[in-house]
């Protein structure tokens, strides 16, 4: 009777973990679709330490980059102005109201080597073997088929070009491996523990080993991780 029991609590987290397409064993984030101003918190550069991530992904002076999950343009923006006008950044979202409204931004904002390309849930369409960089600012949770998506984004960039995801960790771990941060300076991987709540993700953050496991399923090499303001990680890989 008492795994009996068990079997019927377990049943809805089973459901809820059914593989997607892809291959995906975990539940994906609901994506956002309201308005752009949610992307333009104030101090939101300084909390991403962005000179740095920049820095780590090879992102500068006439680089082909791309920004995955681009919503409003906020990062375009700042990556068009890294890579400059040798340069070209992607700015790829799966929703036309916010292509469109990236196209007006980087009018204005006179940035014409941002092209906006309109993808679909298993594919960014983004141009083949082109790609120096590409980051994934606070999207990757809300990946419908993020096994997908990986591979096509894989083959969008050149062999040695370099990926970074930007998502939130909240868990005990994460908390403790950022204090150790700020008291030694090691950067902690956290991959591979055996707490259960390192393998966990809510609506809008995701364990920093799922997204290294998801990214090396699909053929990329694990280069490190690195801490971010607000609970915000940086995972870095290479194709």
């Amino acid at each position: 009777m008492k795994r009996l029991l068990l079997l019927l609590a377990l049943a809805p987290a089973v459901a809820l973990a059914a593989p997607k397409p892809d291959g995906t064993e975990r539940q994906t984030a609901r994506p956002w679709t309201g308005g752009v101003d949610i992307f333009e918190t104030p101090g939101r550069e300084q909390e991403l330490k962005l000179p740095s991530v920049f820095r780590v992904l090879g992102i500068k002076s006439g680089k082909k980059v791309a920004d995955v999950g681009a919503g409003g343009g906020w990062l375009s923006i700042r990556m068009a102005r890294a890579v400059g006008p040798s340069g070209t950044v992607y700015a790829q979202d799966i929703l036309p109201k916010y292509t469109q409204f990236i196209d007006e931004r980087a009018r204005y904002e006179g940035l014409p080597n941002i092209k906006t390309v309109l993808g679909t849930v298993t594919d960014p369409k983004l141009p083949t073997n082109t790609l120096d960089s590409v980051v994934i600012l606070n999207a990757y949770h809300e990946f419908d088929q993020p096994l997908a998506m990986l591979t096509k984004i894989k083959r969008a960039m050149k062999t040695g070009a370099r990926l970074g995801i930007i998502e939130r960790d909240t868990d005990e771990l994460r908390l403790e491996a950022q204090q150790a941060y700020e008291e030694s300076g090691e950067i902690l991987r956290r991959v591979g523990e055996q707490d259960d709540q390192n393998d966990l993700t809510d609506d809008h953050t995701l364990a920093l080993d799922i997204v290294q496991r998801e990214a090396e399923k699909v053929g990329f090499r694990f280069i490190s991780s690195h801490e971010l303001g607000n609970d915000k990680y940086l995972a870095v890989f290479q194709k």
